[in-house]
């Protein structure tokens, strides 16, 4: 999990829907205003903003695969007596981020899905209405170094090094990994996967600084439309302290 740009503020049609509604404005309600096309303009804004990966595991978003998630739950956990309501950050452009739909889609991608699914479902779909005051926004992340560092077997864990300096408790990263589930399968081979596509094309020329400082802006800095790999963590991970080099030299507004 990387650190990601925040929403400042409604977008065009989220505000006309705000001004619309008042205090009558809810989620669900906004989900059909103008027909969903509201709903679109939103999560394709925050997708441009995270350079079209999701929050939490940084696979890439697609039209299938994507959804607005709340970073605080709009129907935080509650006396089972109690009616779900959105909480007061249900519409707050600023409690929202681009997430995938966490191992839910029907598809033959094993990256999207793997069977069992209630075994493999991550990021929101994993988190649910979870509130835990340990959980950290991703877009609060420190942007240099980072907090989490991904093996060559594909698992996701703290850099406790990292999180001493930077004074964020280990076990706040350790709870937030466990949360979103981080750690399926699913997710474990896909960012093995990665590494096996990073090692087979630069691994042969880790000694060459030169092409390597190439290699690591061509895999973590954004294209010509703004995108970024999939699992962007797994490839910072693979080129370490010089991948570090690269991010710290390039505009920081992106991280």
């Amino acid at each position: 999990m990387k650190r990601i740009r925040q929403l400042v503020g409604p977008t065009p049609d989220l505000a006309d829907y705000l001004d619309c509604e008042g205090g009558a404005a809810s989620w669900d309600r906004f989900r059909s205003h103008q027909a969903g096309a509201a709903y679109r303009e939103l999560l394709e804004t925050l997708q441009d903003i995270q350079h079209r990966l999701c929050g939490y595991c940084e696979i890439d978003l697609i039209e299938r695969d994507r959804q607005v998630e709340h970073v605080v739950p709009r129907h935080p956990r509650q006396p089972c007596n109690d009616p779900p309501r959105d909480g007061e950050r249900g519409l707050d452009a600023r409690n929202l981020i681009a997430c995938c739909k966490g191992g839910t889609l029907t598809t033959g991608d094993e990256e999207r899905r793997r069977d069992p699914v209630k075994h493999n479902r991550s990021c929101g779909e994993a988190k649910g209405n979870s509130s835990d005051p340990a959980f950290l926004d991703p877009r609060l992340l420190p942007a240099l170094p980072p907090l989490m560092r991904v093996r060559m077997d594909g698992r996701i864990e703290a850099d406790e090094d990292v999180c001493t300096a930077a004074g964020v408790p280990v076990q706040n990263v350790r709870r937030t990994i466990a949360t979103l589930c981080l750690n399926v399968e699913r997710l474990r081979r896909a960012r093995a996967r990665r590494w096996r596509v990073l090692s087979a094309a630069w691994g042969d020329r880790l000694d060459n600084a030169e092409v390597m400082a190439a290699a690591a802006r061509e895999e973590l800095l954004p294209d010509d439309a703004g995108r970024l790999p999939r699992f962007f963590t797994t490839s910072r991970s693979f080129f370490g302290p010089l991948g570090e080099q690269v991010l710290a030299a390039a505009p920081r507004e992106w991280i």
